[in-house]
């Protein structure tokens, strides 16, 4: 066990010195500020006996560190007032991210257990719930087609107990199909169902529970769905993170999705930095409707990860059916995100009636489904297949005849750059690594 030490000059150096004693297996240590009790932070080194590492920068101090010397912990020997909450979670992302425990005195932050796909691999994963990331995976699955054959493997907190394979290349699947695997106790709305749909490629379905605060999970069967992946003739593999969760993989690419409807310290703050410092592509999306907050998250990331590729999108409507001429009732789970499509769905030449954004939300979602009985007759109903959109929504809808169409949600740059160039270049990268 070879540690690096965080150390401040808040402490006495004998002090510091007796503590790295007790700790054991020391092989070097960051300095991260404070001269109270210290004389020169030069005579450290001599007075510790052991390398420190000095900077104006501490962050920075310790990722030097860290790429210099085989650690395997980083415990923290520092206090107030020298670091902050703040500071301790920039930290904790910057060690998670190497792979490397980091601890204190009343805290322990220890990465997931990851493992490395023998495939070439694209992670994407998201900084929360309802931000768009399986619509971004469905989108990278679409464009990879285009050169590659990817097999996309997802995590759900509905998924099944062992990896479920959709043959998304040839399989159908149809609103009476997805509502018979409804009708049998499936979760038919379930990621790899929506991408093999949204996007027609071969996906494996994994379950998992429990998500940590940097988004490891805690229980999962994602490496049992990756060695799937792995047996199958596909060249690439997209591990597609579950709300906030992240693949237990070590991917040879990440895109991180983050929406503009999210709280600035679930961006900023937390293990935001961490999902942010991985990425080769962030994606912002909603940035149509929150534009500043847009490009100041994007100002953020490039503080954070000057190296990510910054992707400011708005999403597209893509119905996977003709809508032309039909009267239409709009279901999706936000309820902006419902009523900034009606304007590009009526631009198909549909006529929207009726729209929620309770997909989620099955008790508000039904007392729709009763307003909408109750206005009057539509051709079809429109639900992009999340949540309740089979078991309730397509329920409802065949058992009164009435057509529906799935609905997909294609990410569209507002910032001048072109997300779909950056995906297949990310993949050059990956597949030649």
């Amino acid at each position: 066990m070879r540690r690096l030490a965080l150390i401040d000059g808040e402490h006495y150096p004998p002090v510091t010195r007796w503590a790295l004693e007790r700790l054991g297996n020391v092989c070097c240590a960051v300095f991260l500020g404070g001269s109270e009790k210290i004389g020169s932070p030069e005579r450290l080194e001599e007075e510790l006996g052991v390398r420190i590492y000095f900077g104006g920068d501490p962050l920075r101090a310790i990722e030097l560190a860290l790429s210099e010397n085989d650690i395997d912990e980083v415990v923290d020997l520092s206090d107030e007032p020298v670091v902050d909450y703040e500071m301790r979670f920039r930290i904790a992302s910057i060690c998670l991210r190497r792979g490397v425990a980091y601890r204190g005195a009343d805290f322990a932050f220890t990465p997931g257990e990851l493992i490395r796909p023998k495939k070439p691999t694209i992670s994407i994963l998201g900084l929360g719930k309802r931000v768009g990331k399986t619509a971004v995976g469905g989108f990278v699955a679409r464009v990879l087609k285009e050169k590659y054959r990817p097999v996309v493997v997802t995590m759900g907190r509905g998924g099944p107990e062992e990896p479920e394979l959709i043959d998304g290349e040839r399989e159908e699947l149809t609103p009476e199909n997805l509502l018979k695997l409804a009708e049998m106790g499936k979760h038919a709305a379930s990621d790899h169902y929506e991408d093999a749909l949204v996007a027609g490629v071969t996906t494996v379905g994994c379950r998992r529970c429990g998500g940590g605060m940097a988004g490891f999970p805690f229980f999962h069967i994602v490496h049992e769905g990756i060695k799937l992946a792995e047996e199958l003739p596909h060249d690439i593999i997209v591990a597609e993170g579950s709300g906030a969760t992240i693949p237990p993989v070590r991917a040879d690419g990440y895109i991180t999705v983050l929406s503009t409807l999210q709280p600035r310290e679930t961006v900023e703050g937390f293990f935001g930095p961490f999902r942010i410092g991985l990425a080769d592509i962030a994606v912002i999306t909603m940035a149509d409707v929150e534009p500043k907050k847009a490009r100041e998250f994007a100002d953020f990331i490039e503080k954070v990860n000057p190296k990510a590729d910054v992707h400011l999108v708005r999403f597209v409507p893509k119905p996977l059916g003709d809508v032309s001429e039909k009267r239409v009732a709009l279901f999706m789970t936000l309820e902006k995100a419902a009523g900034e499509a009606v304007g590009d769905i009526e631009g198909m030449g549909a006529e929207v009636v009726f729209t929620s954004g309770n997909l989620s939300r099955r008790p508000a979602l039904r007392k729709d489904l009763e307003r909408l009985e109750g206005e009057g007759s539509v051709d079809a109903v429109l639900v992009e297949l999340k949540a309740a959109a089979v078991d309730v929504v397509t329920k409802w809808a065949l058992g009164r005849d009435i057509e529906v169409i799935y609905l997909a949600n294609e990410p569209e740059n507002v910032d001048g750059k072109n997300l779909r160039e950056a995906v297949l270049e990310l993949a050059r990268r990956v597949t030649g690594r």
